[in-house]
């Protein structure tokens, strides 16, 4: 056991010596297997790893919990590895969150290893799953829906805090059998969590019945499933990194929570890379969420879609925006944040405002205007009288406007909440501005500044498509 342990580290470089390692236990028999096998290797070869154990009390088992923290602190007491003992209220995160047990479960320990690896300088988290966990993870994501980046099942290595800490996974390639057997043979008494016999958890169904009824079909199904998910992983492979170079053609702007891509670009790759480039980015906007076919064909959709304007909420606070050419996915930390825009207008065409969800289109018109037929959203101009270069921007503080069939000007921020419109849409809302002057608010109020009169001699027409978003604030 420990030289199969030992060539799959060495092999594939999972840790290299004199590194610090977080490891992961619960007390269970898999987590015991794991922190006692890199003790031994530590202590066998002179690794010179710094090992460190993390146990989370999830505050659902009450007095069986305290023994699984005792039992566990008292391993490490054992062993001489430093002990970090936690306990949180999952049920408590359950409802801030909306999130299930294991989910939220998973969320918090994960959370916890990160927080540990960046205040020891640890460069790696090691988890305990092994073989079994990986066929019962691919055939969960199978039944709830997947598509073939999920056969490929848990990786052995991936970024748990990009460029610092990875989390590896030593024992993938082992039974649970295998483990349980190796803690009887060195004496370790490790516990059981009792849940792990619930079947309202979906995984423990599909490992206390569906798996023994797949056994009884073929004996070495899970062989055969283990099998597909190492192909899969090599196709992955090669269609990950096609996805990744097409992406980096297709996106516009990137920062944290925002990324904003070119429709049409994206649309033109195949719909085996787009589906990709589509996980990749709701995965960048949010770790630890796993992305399901359902949520990434719901984009897909979105994006295919025949009218000008569409968005999409998805889990975890995301939006998915479609506006004229144009697909913007942004977390709900960076739509609290409204942005500073500012945009120079096309003149004649049409500007794009990703910020404020809206277009603003642009034409010089002729012959006499038909007052009636100017819609809310629109305004007409005597282009040459105009002051300045025309922008399309959002509010600053101290803007005025002097109003259409009005003496002297008023403050936006009144003529705001005049209009009743509502305070966190106010930032977003695209002003016209010439000069340094505003001369229109779309929807709300044109200034006094360049009316169309008998001497004007060329007419700018101006109008502003807003997006679904925006039907009940400007209606």
């Amino acid at each position: 056991m420990l030289e199969s342990v030992r060539n799959n580290i060495e092999n594939s470089k999972l840790a290299e010596r004199g590194e610090t390692i977080v490891v992961g236990i619960s007390g269970g028999n898999d987590s015991t297997a794991l922190l006692h096998i890199l003790w031994a290797l530590n202590s066998h070869y002179q690794y010179g790893w710094k090992l460190h154990a993390v146990h989370l009390n999830h505050g659902f088992r009450g007095e069986e919990a305290r023994r699984d923290a005792d039992y566990a602190e008292e391993l490490c007491r054992f062993l001489g590895v430093t002990f970090h003992l936690f306990e949180r209220s999952i049920p408590d995160v359950m409802k801030q969150t909306g999130a299930g047990a294991q989910e939220a479960s998973r969320a918090v320990r994960y959370e916890l290893y990160k927080q540990i690896a960046l205040r020891t300088g640890a460069a790696k988290v090691a988890v305990a799953h092994h073989a079994d966990d990986q066929v019962e993870t691919v055939l969960f994501r199978l039944l709830r829906g997947t598509r073939l980046s999920g056969l490929a099942g848990m990786p052995v290595r991936r970024w748990l805090v990009d460029g610092s800490v990875e989390l590896i996974r030593p024992l993938l390639h082992l039974r649970r059998a295998e483990l349980e057997r190796y803690c009887r043979e060195n004496g370790l008494s490790p516990r059981e969590d009792s849940s792990n016999r619930s079947r309202k958890y979906a995984r423990n169904l599909i490992r206390l019945d569906i798996m023994p009824l797949l056994e009884q079909v073929n004996e070495r199904y899970s062989e055969h499933i283990l099998s597909l998910a190492a192909a899969v992983r090599e196709d992955e492979a090669c269609l990950q990194k096609l996805s990744e170079d097409r992406l980096k053609a297709v996106v516009i702007k990137q920062k944290n929570g925002d990324v904003t891509i070119d429709a049409d670009k994206f649309q033109s790759c195949d719909v085996a890379l787009q589906r990709r480039m589509i996980t990749l980015i709701l995965s960048y906007l949010s770790s630890q969420i796993e992305w399901s076919s359902q949520h990434v064909e719901a984009v897909l959709r979105m994006i295919e879609g025949n009218r000008p304007s569409a968005e999409l909420d998805l889990p975890g606070g995301i939006t998915a925006a479609r506006m004229y050419g144009r697909v913007r996915f942004q977390t709900d930390g960076q739509k609290r944040h409204s942005p500073i825009f500012c945009y120079q207008l096309a003149v004649p065409g049409t500007t794009v405002i990703t910020e404020s969800g809206a277009a603003v289109h642009t034409f010089y018109r002729d012959g006499p205007i038909d007052w009636e037929r100017i819609p809310d959203h629109a305004a007409v101009f005597d282009a040459d009288r105009l002051p300045g270069p025309l922008c399309v921007r959002n509010r600053k503080q101290g803007d005025r406007m002097p109003l259409w069939g009005a003496a002297g000007s008023k403050k936006l921020k009144e003529l705001l909440i005049d209009a009743k419109v509502p305070q966190k849409w106010r930032d977003r809302l695209p002003l016209l501005t010439a000069g340094d002057e505003v001369v229109w608010v779309p929807g709300i109020r044109r200034s006094a500044i360049a009316p169309v009169s008998e001497r004007t001699k060329r007419v700018l027409y101006v109008e502003v498509e807003f997006g679904e978003e925006w039907r009940e604030v400007l209606m």
